[in-house]
């Protein structure tokens, strides 16, 4: 084994290129032209149209990366659909003590077929389940 050459080891780390190039190098030279679409307001699409089309191929993800990166541009957080729920039916009851619990809401048969009548298609349902209460029901006279 030869001993360490010091000389040798820097001539090798002055030529040494690393396997990956850095991230955006082939557009730092764009980096005026980029800057100046974006304050006219251009899109990251239209930017990788633009540049593709002038001998730099690039995505449309790789513009929105520079920018946020090199140019300083906000990240907006992507906002998640709100999902609308219909207020649950009001029930007026006169006397307090008869009120049945929230979960015992009675159901048709036809409504829990899906069929409907007049007044009832209108009423919005709430979520949970559809499940009778024994203990409410009147007994049937037979």
């Amino acid at each position: 084994m030869s001993p360490f050459d010091l000389a040798s080891a820097r001539k090798a780390v002055a030529e040494f290129t690393p396997r990956r190039p850095e991230k955006f190098q082939d557009l730092l030279p764009a980096k005026e032209v980029i800057s100046e679409l974006r304050t006219k307001r251009a899109s990251y699409r239209a930017i990788a149209e633009l540049l593709t089309q002038h001998c730099l191929p690039t995505s449309k993800t790789a513009i929105a990366g520079f920018c946020h990166k090199m140019l300083g541009e906000i990240v907006r957080p992507r906002r998640r659909p709100t999902r609308r729920q219909s207020p649950a039916p009001v029930v007026k009851i006169d006397d307090p003590a008869k009120a049945p619990h929230p979960s015992a809401v009675a159901v048709s048969p036809a409504d829990a077929i899906g069929e409907s009548s007049g007044d009832d298609a209108q009423q919005t349902r709430t979520r949970g389940p559809r499940i009778a209460q024994v203990r409410m029901l009147k007994p049937e006279n037979t």
